[in-house]
């Protein structure tokens, strides 16, 4: 029996959350603490399952901060003030650190606690700061007894606080040195998304949008910087380098954003395969119809060749908005029984021979979607991992296998999109977003303007705050689609990037 190739590719990712060595939001520490601890160390338990950990450099950088270089974020710095001091300006920023809804379902009294009316004396706001974090610790309550005490009380005190905080940097560190262990494993691949996570077809051209949706309106003056995008594809593989030792040979480019010029970009940046959304077939030259989705194609830059992989939607999205209300068993099955389909529909349109050449790729993010599960995961990871170990009818690989795909397809070119309904509307097309993207071209020509006419030190740090400030997540916020407390502060990180950028191409 022949087997279908089966590919996971888990995204992790956070943008850069700091400004003047502080992070001004937590989301880092505590994705480390919620999900990279529990599922690195499950990882560590299958060393010889076959998988591809894909990371956002950014992120890395901010691990080693965190647990190496004592660097603190400002949700920590407020949770270890005392609680009578806090400022109401402080007070809303805590309250605004609002977990994700199913947390906050298995913590009622967090929501109890932020539903009450009436005054928020000391011991309130004292109950706030602990919560902020003891959300985050579900997953270890077996692990650390006094975490379910925690969980049953309404009021603590200030030592309480900080053993909470001391733990949870023990745990961040433990996730930082598991995947430092899995990056060199063998049987795993680790790639990468850009630098800071922009959308790479937007740095080359905000124009690029209008492909996908004509009557968008972009931009004006137009965002074009595609050594940007470059920039940003380089430096993310030599960081992976410089934090885990491991060179990357593929990419998931920042929410599976591609068009010709992108593709150039990573060419040229080394890479070798890319993953990418079946959306965005929907624009490929020659057309890709039915199961061809499910071959790897190649496809030529003026850079050089790509190999491309093109994510099963339904798979992925299963696991990160349908299964985590299933029991595990029957979540393993269903999965196993759509995968079997992909087989026998290969095998009665395409022949066996198909099977050699297909490639099954799931990818989604590795982190946001353990929310909805009620253990964080581990269930439904431990059940898919063992069977999918003892299933004769797939066999499970690294994305770079795809690389040794006999007799791939070529595509001319594919269409500008990405995995969200197939187009970049959500980074850009409102007046919002359209607003920041012109706020940061002009940043970026005054820099380019501003070349020689100061120091080279001084250029390099303005590049650097106009790097982070093409990352996706403040247009995801900007742009008007999304709701979260949490928004303005992603405002306020743009802001400051751009505003910081100016201020250096004029000091001397």
């Amino acid at each position: 029996m022949r087997p279908l190739r089966l590919a996971f590719l888990w995204h992790y990712h956070q943008p850069e959350y700091r400004f003047e060595k502080v992070a001004l939001l937590p989301w880092a520490r505590l994705r480390a603490v919620k999900d990279y601890a529990t599922v690195f160390a499950l990882l560590e338990r299958y060393p010889q399952l076959e998988l591809t950990l894909n990371v956002v450099p950014s992120l890395l950088a901010q691990l080693r901060a965190l647990v190496e270089d004592g660097v603190p974020d400002r949700a920590e710095l407020l949770c270890l003030k005392p609680a009578e001091e806090l400022t109401e300006a402080e007070l809303e920023y805590l309250r605004a650190l609002v977990p994700p809804e199913p947390l906050l379902e298995r913590c009622p009294a967090y929501r109890e606690l932020l539903s009450q009316p009436g005054e928020w004396d000391a011991a309130r706001r004292r109950a706030l700061q602990m919560w902020v974090n003891l959300a985050w610790m579900l997953p270890h309550r077996a692990r650390f007894p006094i975490v379910g005490e925690w969980l049953e009380r309404r009021e603590f005190h200030a030592d309480d606080i900080r053993l909470l905080l001391l733990l949870q940097r023990m745990v961040a560190r433990e996730a930082l040195e598991r995947l430092r262990r899995l990056a060199r494993q063998p049987t795993l691949e680790l790639s990468c998304s850009p630098l800071y996570h922009p959308i790479l077809p937007l740095l080359c051209d905000t124009e690029s949008a209008a492909e996908s949706d004509p009557e968008l309106p972009r931009p004006r003056p137009a965002f074009r910087f595609p050594a940007d995008a470059w920039l940003q594809c380089t430096r993310a593989r030599e960081r992976c380098w410089e934090e885990l030792g491991v060179l990357p040979s593929g990419m998931w480019p920042s929410e599976g954003a591609l068009s010709m010029a992108a593709l150039e970009s990573l060419a040229a940046a080394g890479v070798r395969w890319v993953a990418t959304d079946e959306a965005l077939l929907a624009g490929a030259q020659p057309p890709v119809e039915g199961l061809q989705r499910y071959l790897p194609h190649r496809i030529r830059t003026r850079a050089g060749e790509l190999v491309l992989l093109f994510r099963d939607r339904e798979l992925s999205d299963a696991i990160g908005f349908v299964y985590g209300t299933w029991e595990a068993e029957r979540a393993v099955e269903d999965f196993c029984q759509r995968l079997e389909q992909i087989r026998q529909e290969l095998l009665r349109t395409l022949g066996e021979q198909a099977l050699e050449r297909a490639l099954v790729l799931v990818a989604l993010d590795g982190e946001n979607c353990w929310d909805g599960y009620p253990d964080n995961g581990r269930a439904f990871l431990t059940a898919l991992y063992d069977r999918l170990m003892s299933e004769e009818r797939f066999r499970v690989v690294c994305c770079r296998e795809a690389l040794s795909t006999p007799e791939m397809p070529v595509l001319e070119r594919i269409g500008v999109g990405s995995w969200m309904q197939g187009s970049l509307r959500i980074w850009i097309g409102s007046p919002e977003s359209n607003a920041a993207w012109q706020a940061l071209a002009q940043a970026r020509a005054r820099l380019e303007s501003a070349r020689g006419s100061i120091p080279m030190r001084q250029w390099v740090r303005a590049l650097e705050h106009l790097l982070v400030a093409e990352g996706s997540d403040w247009f995801w916020w900007i742009g008007g689609y999304f709701r979260s407390p949490a928004q303005p502060y992603f405002r306020e990180l743009f802001r400051r990037h751009v505003e910081r950028a100016e201020e250096l191409c004029t000091l001397a």
